[in-house]
């Protein structure tokens, strides 16, 4: 398996009139953790544009443990929680830590790879289904069913 992280320094655009990090902030250090990722990867914007398909996302939380502030360096892993056996739906985990290494927030997204033309959830490719199953996996990981329903 494969470990990614992302470090990232709080700027003045992230902090909120308590002078830490505001709660929509880590959900943006998220994102740019995990297309950082893709990217790195091979799956750059220009990629997903040629391929017309991304991401979906369905639902996203945030749970806080430690406050970070203004000019902080903070480590963002990513991991995979669950995924669907042909791996169109995705639950991604990111953990971020703070530069002592103390645990600043766990932040989990779940969602689905979107086909742009169709706007219907489809498998990813090959090359991009290889890399999430290279991706570190959480303790916990699980599979999810392909159907979902509302509550």
């Amino acid at each position: 398996m494969a470990k990614f992280s992302k470090i990232i320094e709080v700027r003045w655009s992230d902090v909120d009139m308590n002078h830490h990090v505001r709660h929509s902030a880590y959900a943006d250090f998220c994102t740019h953790a995990r297309i950082e990722w893709l990217a790195e990867n091979g799956f750059t914007p220009e990629k997903f544009a040629e391929l017309v398909f991304g991401p979906v996302i369905f639902k996203e939380e945030t749970e806080y443990f430690k406050e970070a502030k203004l000019g902080e360096r903070l480590t963002i892993e990513v991991e995979i929680a669950g995924a669907s056996a042909d791996n169109s739906r995705f639950r991604f985990r990111q953990h971020i830590y703070k530069q002592d290494g103390r645990l600043a927030a766990r932040h989990e997204v779940a969602g689905a790879w979107l086909d742009m033309r169709e706007r219907k959830l489809i498998p990813p490719p090959a090359p991009l289904a290889a890399t999430l199953a290279a991706l570190d996996k959480s303790a916990d990981f699980a599979d999810i069913p392909l159907s979902r329903k509302a509550a």
